[in-house]
């Protein structure tokens, strides 16, 4: 494996494309012991728009004892989730650095532990409960998720009412050392066919969740560098954020560490956008054609990157205004890239469907490992 990673995967992360039977968008350097094993293309590495990380490897036989450990556990837990056709153990030395900020490839052997954490540290929970405030049954578990997410668990919450249903966003995640990493809050585009009934009980639940801006004075402004009102947030995915919030107090987790900026996602974007501009260049489209879907897509990247980031904070921000028990002790760039807060026994929340939410997942229990 570990002639696999030094000869075949950090060569190819140096060009941004990582072939594992299905080409990857992965672009880092790779510093061993302070020499550069592959330079990045001067091409590449002149190219304002890529943020490349390096990927500082300062001791190498702990590295590698951290790396093998990882694939064995990961080869185990990952087993089934990828098509045959994928050159499986290539991947998950590849999809690792997918999920690492700057200071993780800055120590890499810390993150590699982490997400070791991540993979036995299983929780294995199904709650079913019900709120007045929504008139449906809410329906909450946590999943084992496939290779290529952030996370190797998930949370899900679903609304339910006869037959009728409403899904929220995913919140990913991950626990160590009695934190947990919340990496990302997603909804996913619903790929079943929605009656009509159902697309009329979704809009209520909709509706409903802006409930969560009652008692809200919308005049708070977040303090981050581009300010924003704290009400120009999601209310599904805030709900999500809250009932997950809960279950980590009630598993007796009281760290939460949300990682800020993921150097290889948003690279991975920037390369495959790359790759259709080369694709239409060959084709003969014309250069002011080119130019303006450039600065479309640059727009419209950033744009997206300040919505994941800022957004993800702004949700914890808001929370900390409704709930007493949620402390925000650092915001990233502070003590590091990332946001870092601290729970406590639930006190009161000046939001009542919120704290609806957060009191379903009471005595909520993880089945075990």
């Amino acid at each position: 494996m570990l002639d696999l990673f030094y000869n075949e995967i950090i060569k190819e992360a140096s060009f941004g494309r990582v072939d594992c039977g299905m080409m990857y968008n992965v672009l880092f350097e790779t510093n061993v012991h302070g020499r550069i094993m592959y330079r990045i293309n001067e091409k590449i590495k002149n190219n304002s728009s890529l943020l490349i990380p390096t990927l500082m490897i300062k001791d190498k036989d702990k590295f590698n004892d951290a790396l093998l450990n990882y694939y064995s556990l990961a080869h185990s837990f990952y087993q089934g989730t990828m098509d045959d056709s994928i050159n499986y153990d290539k991947s998950i030395l590849t999809l690792l650095w997918n999920n690492a900020t700057v200071d993780d490839f800055n120590n890499p052997v810390e993150y590699i532990n982490r997400y070791i954490d991540f993979l036995t540290n299983s929780i294995n929970i199904e709650k079913d409960t019900y709120s007045e405030i929504l008139d449906s049954n809410i329906n909450i578990q946590i999943r084992k998720e496939p290779l290529y997410e952030e996370t190797p668990h998930s949370v899900y919450i679903k609304a339910i009412k006869d037959n009728l249903y409403y899904e929220f966003p995913i919140v990913r995640f991950g626990i160590s050392n009695d934190t947990c990493y919340i990496y990302a809050v997603q909804q996913e585009k619903d790929k079943k066919e929605i009656t009509q009934e159902n697309l009329k009980y979704q809009k209520k639940i909709h509706r409903l969740l802006f409930k969560v801006n009652e008692n809200f004075n919308e005049n708070v402004k977040d303090n981050i560098n581009n300010p924003e009102n704290l009400t120009g947030i999601s209310p599904s995915a805030l709900a999500a954020i809250t009932i997950t919030l809960s279950i980590l107090n009630d598993l007796g987790i009281k760290k939460v560490c949300v990682p800020s900026f993921l150097p290889v996602r948003y690279n991975a974007k920037e390369i495959n956008f790359l790759v259709r501009i080369n694709l239409l260049k060959s084709k003969g489209k014309d250069v002011e054609t080119l130019n303006n879907i450039m600065h479309d897509y640059q727009e419209n990247h950033e744009m997206i990157q300040r919505n994941i980031s800022d957004k993800l904070l702004r949700y914890f921000r808001r929370l900390e205004y409704c709930f007493s028990n949620i402390d925000i002790k650092s915001l990233p760039h502070e003590v590091d890239s990332n946001t870092h807060l601290e729970l406590s026994n639930y006190k009161s929340c000046n939001n009542k469907l919120l704290e609806e939410l957060y009191l379903l997942t009471n005595n909520v229990k993880n089945k075990g490992k």
